[in-house]
């Protein structure tokens, strides 16, 4: 990518992602019938966002690579090496993320 205006932007947290991901706990909670107060029901609620957002990052790749984004821009929005980003999403690696958005039902 070469405009400035559509460089990547490194992952970071703060204020905005903890409140973000404090609403999300309780909404899922809720929708779940689960507790937050139990801390294993409570365990399950983060580590069910973080799985399905990872589900969503091969599509994202591939939609950034087709926009003609490079393995370093995408590695930099990521938070990872350009070597790990292509291993990880790359449609030729054998290792690749290949999980679908959405588990069928």
């Amino acid at each position: 990518m070469t405009d400035d205006s559509t460089a990547p932007v490194r992952p970071h947290s703060g204020n905005d992602t903890w409140d973000l991901i404090e609403n999300a706990l309780r909404e899922l909670a809720g929708r779940r019938g689960g507790w937050l107060g139990d801390p294993l029901t409570a365990i399950t609620m983060p580590a069910s966002l973080i799985d399905q957002a990872g589900r969503m990052i091969p599509e994202l790749a591939a939609e950034a690579r087709r926009q003609r984004a490079s393995w370093h821009d995408i590695a930099t929005a990521l938070g990872t090496s350009p070597e790990q980003a292509e291993l990880q999403y790359s449609r030729r690696s054998p290792v690749r993320d290949t999980r679908e958005p959405y588990d069928p039902d």
